[in-house]
């Protein structure tokens, strides 16, 4: 079950602050989970402690320890469903009809979207420094590999360049256009340096994205 889902995530969209979120219908390890996500952005991991996370969360110290181990397996947990989330998310918009610039589109336009409506998790996703404190190796949230979400973009990009719809580049190229265009501007957006929201950057950046890979 996806943690900011419901009401935790309509607290998060509206940044409420750290003492107001809404933790009504939530289980105890949501609720553990939806309150560090906002302590470890809000304070940072090395500040926040289990007792601030038990007040919070409004579980016990106990309860705390029954869900985790410690405090770096909640942050790896985060981390862990947060991708999950984030590639769910990504694999929806792709659907096997689409050709590559259509693909492109989707997902330059849903990676914004989603950072948007999860300013928190995307704060925890792309800016925090998860090897300084999760000591597993750490899986790349745009990474393409051998999941549903890689399968369909390797699928839809091999097509495509046989097609000669986009120039045929190497595979760390084209994730880097597709992924890291969006990534620029939810950094930069997250830590204020921006004047549009990503959803009103989306048509512009898509297209660029379109642009650098498309076969002239």
């Amino acid at each position: 079950m996806a943690i900011l889902s419901g009401k935790s995530e309509v607290a998060e969209a509206n940044n409420a602050p750290s003492n107001a979120i809404d933790l009504e219908g939530l289980g105890p390890r949501e609720r553990i989970l939806v309150a560090s996500l906002k302590l470890f952005v809000e304070k940072g991991y090395f500040n926040t402690n289990v007792p601030d996370i038990s007040k919070l969360s409004k579980c016990s110290v106990g309860s705390i320890y029954h869900h985790f181990l410690n405090k770096e397996e909640i942050a790896s947990s985060l981390y862990l469903e947060g991708i999950s989330m984030f590639r769910a998310a990504l694999s929806k918009a792709v659907t096997p009809e689409m050709n590559a610039e259509q693909t492109i589109s989707s997902l330059v336009t849903t990676f914004l979207e989603f950072s948007e409506a999860r300013p928190l998790y995307s704060r925890y996703i792309w800016l925090a420094r998860h090897d300084e404190f999760l000591n597993q190796g750490l899986t790349r949230p745009t990474m393409v590999g051998f999941d549903e979400l890689g399968r369909k973009l390797t699928k839809t990009f091999k097509k495509a360049i046989r097609n000669e719809e986009v120039v045929n580049r190497s595979a760390e190229v084209i994730w880097s256009i597709v992924f890291g265009i969006p990534l620029s501007f939810v950094t930069d957006w997250l830590d204020g340096y921006t004047r549009n929201t990503p959803s009103q950057a989306a048509p512009e950046l898509a297209k660029a994205a379109v642009a650098a890979l498309k076969k002239s």
